[in-house]
C-alpha cells in the first residue's frame, strides 16, 4: 500500500498554514453533520495512533486496525512512501511499542485484561519475533519469564532493562539487561541493600544511579556515579511525606534532574551531580499546578525545558531555539495544544500531535531540512470538532474552605437553562487527575444532552502534595464531600437541574458512584458503577495491584481501622439505595477483584434493589475489546436515557434488573 492510499483511508484532510515553513496536504474537509456522532464514532478503535519515528528518521511506525481489524503495528518507509503491516497478535491486546535501533521494535500486550504484559521484539529486515517475557494466562499461575520494561536504554542499540523476570521456575524480582536479538539476560547491580526501592533512576546505559528506599519511618534518597559504587545519602524524609522525585539523567551520566518538595508544595526542579553530590539552585517552580515532564534533547545533551499543568498544559523553555520552534508551531496550529510526540535522533524530523478538548488529535510530520510540515492523519476521522463541546475549567469552595478545581462540559443548547448533570469522578484516586483535553466519554455524554462535571477532589494529583495528602483515609469521607459540594455548586450556579443528577465513574470513580447512592442517597437520580470497589475490606485483604498494593500504602492512604473499613464500604449500606444502578465488571480484573461485585450483588438481591449488570468474562479493569466497549456504552446510554429524564409524578421509573452471566474460562 502506498503512503497516499493509506492516508486517504485514515482521513487525510485539508490544507495547513505554517508560518515560515512550506507545507503540503491534500484531501477534502470533513463534512458538517447536524446530527450528533454515533456511539461507535466515539468508541471504535482509532485507525491510527502512537506514532514513533525510528532513530535515523527513515521509518514511521504506528498502531492501526486497518489490516486485520485487531490492533497491530504497521510502518511507513519515508524514503519510498510505502506503508505495510508488521505484526498483529492473535491473543494479546497490543498496548504499546518502541524502537530499539533502526531495525528492531519492541511491543507489549496483555491477555484478557490481566495487565501483565508479554513483551516481544521483531526486526523489520527478517520479521523474526523473539519472546522477551510472557503474560500469565490465569489469575494464579506459573509466572516463569514474566517481566516489565524498566528503561529503554537509548544509548544501547540492542539492550533494554527489565524487572521481574523468572529463572528456573522461581520468582526473582530483580533487574536484568536483556538482549532484544535473542532474549539473553544478565543481572544488573542494584547496590548493597536489599530493601524495597520506592523510586529508581538509570543512565541511558543501564546503570542504577539513584534510588529511594524505606528505612524505618523514613525514606532515604541515595545516589552514586555508576554501578559498583557505594550509594551516598543526600536527603531523607518522613515515610509518609515523600519530598524528592527522580526524573532523568543527562547524556554525561553525571547530571540527574529531580523534583524537590522540601521548600515548595508543588515541587521545584533541580539537578544534582552524581559524582560531587552538589545540588543546583532551583531551576523552575510553578506556584500553581505541577511539573509534568522534563524535556531534554533527543541525545540528552541539552535541557530544553519543562511542561507543567494547571488548568491546561504549558511549557517553560530554557533553550531559546526550542522556544522559537514551539512558538512557530503554535502560531501555525492555533486551535490545539501542540506536542512533539517523537523525534529522529538528529531532530531533523519530528511528529507533532495537535489536540484539544474538541479534537482527538491530528498528526503532522515536521521536516526541518525543508523546512516542511505535512499533515499525516487524524486519530479519529469520524468526529467533527464543530459538533463537539468545549471543556470549561471551573473551581469552587468545598464546605471546609478548600479550593476544588475541575472541568465542566455542557451539552449543546444548555445556555440559560438547567440541564441534567452527570458527576464523573476520576479513578485512582491518589495522584491522578482529570485534565483539559479530548475525552471521548465526556463528549459522548454531552452529545446525548447531559452536562458533565469532572471534579479533581482532594487526593487528586497536580495541585501540590498537601492537596493530595488531604485525601488520605478519606474514602467515602471528605473526598466524597467534595463531589457532593460540586453538585451543590452546579445547582447554585443555575447549571444543573437538582432533580436530574447522576453519578458515573470507573475504578475509584465506581466506588464514588456507589458511595454517592449509599451515603447521600437523596442526591442522585441514578448511578453507573464501572469496575468500582465496593468493600474496603477486600482491598485490605488483597491489596491494590499496579504498584500501590503495599501494606504501608493501604494503612496510610486507605486506612486499616476496622470501624473505618466497615463504615466507608458502600456494600454495607446497600439498604439505603433509592435509585436504579448499572454495574459493569471484568471477570479477570487484577485491580478490583471480582469479589467486590459478588458481595455487592448479594446485597442488592438481599434488599431487592433493582439493578442492571454487565459482566465480561475475558476483560479486566475496563473493557478493551472494541465490541465489549461499545456494548457497555450502549447500555450506559439506554440506562441514562431511561432514568435521568424527569417524570410528571416526580418518581423515578425503575426497570427490571438485567443480568448477563460471565463466560468462565
Amino acid at each position: 500500500m502506498t503512503l497516499a492510499k493509506f492516508l486517504c483511508q485514515i482521513g487525510l484532510i485539508g490544507t495547513i498554514i505554517f508560518t515560515g515553513i512550506s507545507h503540503s496536504a491534500n484531501g477534502a474537509a470533513v463534512a458538517t453533520n447536524s446530527s450528533p456522532p454515533s456511539l461507535e464514532d466515539f468508541f471504535v478503535e482509532p485507525d491510527y495512533r502512537s506514532l514513533q519515528l525510528s532513530p535515523d528518521g527513515r521509518f514511521l511506525a504506528f498502531l492501526t486496525t486497518l489490516w486485520t481489524g485487531r490492533v497491530g503495528i504497521a510502518f511507513t518507509d519515508l524514503q519510498t512512501g510505502k506503508t505495510e503491516p508488521l505484526f498483529a497478535a492473535e491473543d494479546e491486546n497490543i498496548q504499546q511499542f518502541f524502537w530499539k535501533g533502526n531495525d528492531y521494535i519492541l511491543f507489549g500486550g496483555d491477555v484478557s485484561g490481566n495487565e501483565n504484559y508479554a513483551w516481544r521484539s521483531i526486526n523489520l529486515s527478517k520479521r523474526k519475533i523473539v519472546p522477551l517475557s510472557d503474560s500469565f494466562r490465569e489469575r494464579v499461575a506459573d509466572m516463569v519469564n514474566r517481566g516489565d520494561i524498566v528503561d529503554h536504554l537509548e544509548s544501547e542499540p540492542y539492550f533494554v532493562l527489565m524487572s521481574g523476570n523468572r529463572t528456573n521456575g522461581s520468582y526473582s524480582d530483580r533487574l536484568w539487561k536483556v538482549d532484544v536479538r535473542n532474549a539473553k539476560r544478565e543481572a544488573v547491580d542494584t547496590g548493597d541493600d536489599k530493601s524495597e526501592n520506592v523510586d529508581t533512576v538509570f543512565t541511558s546505559k543501564g546503570d542504577l544511579v539513584g534510588r529511594s528506599r524505606y528505612f524505618g519511618d523514613k525514606i532515604l534518597y541515595e545516589i552514586r556515579a555508576s554501578n559498583g559504587d557505594f550509594f551516598f545519602k543526600f536527603a531523607e524524609s518522613p515515610a509518609n511525606t515523600p519530598q524528592w522525585e527522580y526524573r532523568t539523567v543527562a547524556a554525561n551520566n553525571e547530571t540527574l534532574y529531580l523534583i524537590s518538595r522540601t521548600n515548595s508544595n508543588t515541587g521545584t526542579l533541580h539537578s544534582i551531580n552524581l559524582r560531587t553530590h552538589v545540588l543546583s539552585a532551583p531551576l523552575f517552580n510553578t506556584p500553581d499546578g505541577e511539573i509534568e515532564t522534563v524535556i531534554l534533547s533527543r541525545d540528552r545533551t541539552k535541557l530544553y525545558g519543562v511542561s507543567y499543568r494547571t488548568d491546561r498544559d504549558y511549557y517553560h523553555w530554557f533553550d531559546p531555539a526550542r522556544a522559537t520552534l514551539q512558538a512557530q508551531i503554535d502560531r501555525s496550529l492555533p486551535k490545539g495544544e501542540n506536542i512533539v510526540v517523537t523525534r529522529s535522533m538528529d531532530e531533523k524530523l519530528m511528529v507533532v500531535a495537535s489536540v484539544s478538548d474538541v479534537n482527538p488529535g491530528v498528526y503532522y510530520l515536521l521536516d526541518l531540512r525543508g523546512p516542511r510540515l505535512s499533515r499525516v492523519g487524524q486519530i479519529n476521522h469520524r468526529l467533527n470538532p464543530e459538533q463537539l463541546r468545549p471543556m470549561e475549567p471551573i473551581e469552587y469552595r468545598a464546605r471546609d474552605g478548600l479550593t476544588i478545581h475541575g472541568y465542566l462540559t455542557r451539552p449543546n443548547g444548555a445556555s440559560n437553562q438547567r440541564v441534567p448533570l452527570i458527576i464523573n469522578p476520576h479513578g485512582g484516586p491518589f495522584g491522578i487527575r482529570d485534565s483539559w483535553g479530548f475525552n471521548p466519554e465526556v463528549q459522548f455524554l454531552a452529545s446525548r444532552g447531559y452536562a458533565v462535571l469532572q471534579i479533581n477532589y482532594r487526593g487528586s494529583g497536580g495541585y501540590g502534595y498537601s492537596f493530595q495528602k488531604a485525601g488520605q483515609r478519606e474514602w467515602g469521607g471528605k473526598m466524597q464531600d467534595d463531589l457532593t459540594d460540586g453538585v451543590k455548586w452546579a445547582v447554585d450556579q443555575g447549571i444543573a437541574d437538582s432533580e436530574r443528577v447522576a453519578i458515573y465513574g470507573a475504578s475509584y470513580g465506581g466506588y464514588a458512584a456507589l458511595a454517592g447512592v449509599t451515603f447521600t442517597p437523596e442526591l442522585y437520580r441514578c448511578a453507573v458503577n464501572y469496575v468500582g470497589a465496593s468493600d474496603l475490606g477486600i482491598l485490605q485483604r488483597w491489596g491494590i495491584s499496579g504498584g500501590q498494593g503495599s501494606e504501608s500504602f493501604l494503612a496510610e492512604w486507605v486506612g486499616n481501622d476496622r470501624t473505618y473499613i466497615h463504615d466507608r464500604s458502600p456494600v454495607n449500606y446497600v439498604d439505603r439505595i433509592r435509585v436504579p444502578t448499572l454495574h459493569a465488571y471484568g471477570y479477570n480484573d487484577p485491580r478490583v477483584d471480582f469479589d467486590h461485585w459478588k458481595r455487592l450483588e448479594a446485597k442488592l438481591k438481599q434488599y431487592n434493589k433493582p439493578y442492571e449488570i454487565l459482566i465480561e468474562g475475558n476483560e479486566g479493569h475496563g473493557f478493551h475489546k472494541e465490541s465489549n466497549r461499545i456494548e457497555f456504552y450502549r447500555r450506559v446510554e439506554a440506562f441514562l436515557d431511561k432514568n435521568l429524564k424527569p417524570l410528571s409524578s416526580g418518581r423515578v421509573e425503575i426497570g427490571d434488573a438485567k443480568i448477563v452471566e460471565p463466560q468462565r474460562h
